[in-house]
């Protein structure tokens, strides 16, 4: 059995961070990621929001981040499923078979953004179909999207693209929008268009690029072809929390992990950053949070506290 000071369970920006913080502060440290190293972060086409940092592509700046925490000595493996988490023993074992010791382990499993599910979604993802209006509006100016949704994230989404692209219109299945009066009013008074009691049965494009959607309306199930440049979906996210919740870790209504001001969970060593504790998905967050996570762990493993 391999022991290590620190494993993070997730290898987006959070558990990177993770990595990074972690051995410079000298402890072993393991970051797992099961699909690909940097998350949405990976598949981004142009990050312009990294302080400090030219706009880059998603895959480049994963590779810094990578870099520089393996270069202080963090251990990487991707491609590598939890199957069980023992929180009495922090004892984690891997799709593999294989058992690893931890003192302190770090969720940075993150969340999912719901998809749409119809043709053309996959295909066109990062090439006209986006869930960031932060990430991708500027790669829109002068051009025609919708934005797919109509609570609260759909009402942020829109409000920032109407700053920025040439046309945007709503597609929502029912006949008014279900967020905030506070967003409600400010899209209202923008030029924004809407296409109640609808939604998106298939986007469509040239093979390279989206050039439109074809909407139903589910009272009337009228179709039509709505020639566009960008579709963004704002339909909310699934955290992925199977692991957490297995083990007993607190989630709140909504899926997500609890956790304190220290970032620590209910469990006594076992730590959460990024966006599987909700609130806003955004790379800065979630780097701020496991910096948090990772320096109260190592107190926690040292018997201090930023907090006396």
């Amino acid at each position: 059995m391999k022991e290590y000071d620190i494993i993070s369970i997730g290898g987006g920006p959070a558990g990177l961070t993770v990595g990074l913080y972690g051995s410079r502060y000298g402890l072993k440290t393991l970051v797992i990621e099961k699909k690909i190293f940097g998350g949405a972060m990976a598949i981004s086409p142009l990050i312009e929001n990294y302080p400090g940092m030219e706009p880059i592509k998603g895959t480049d700046l994963t590779n810094r981040f990578k870099q520089q925490a393996a270069f202080y000595g963090s251990e990487l493996r991707d491609l590598t499923d939890v199957s069980s988490l023992d929180p009495d023993e922090k004892i984690i074992t891997l799709n593999t078979g294989e058992q690893f010791k931890a003192k302190v382990i770090i969720f940075t499993t993150g969340s999912r953004e719901r998809k749409l599910g119809v043709e053309g979604e996959e295909k066109y993802t990062g090439r006209g179909v986006s869930w960031c209006a932060t990430c991708d509006a500027n790669f829109f100016r002068n051009r025609k999207v919708i934005v797919v949704g109509g609570g609260n994230s759909a009402a942020i989404e829109t409000l920032h693209l109407v700053k920025i692209v040439g046309e945007v219109s709503i597609v929502h299945r029912r006949d008014q929008l279900r967020a905030e009066d506070a967003y409600i009013k400010q899209i209202e008074e923008a030029e924004v268009g809407f296409h109640w009691n609808s939604v998106v049965k298939e986007i469509l494009g040239d093979g390279k690029k989206v050039t439109g959607v074809k909407l139903s309306n589910v009272k009337t199930e009228e179709e039509q072809e709505v020639p566009l440049n960008g579709v963004f979906i704002s339909i909310g996210y699934d955290p992925n929390n199977e692991l957490a919740a297995e083990a007993g870790i607190e989630l709140n209504e909504n899926g997500y992990i609890i956790v304190d001001n220290k970032m620590q969970t209910n469990i006594e060593g076992i730590y959460a950053a990024g966006d599987i504790t909700g609130g806003q998905k955004q790379l800065t967050v979630s780097t701020g949070q496991a910096t948090s996570a990772t320096m109260n762990a190592f107190l926690y493993m040292h018997g201090g506290s930023w907090y006396k």
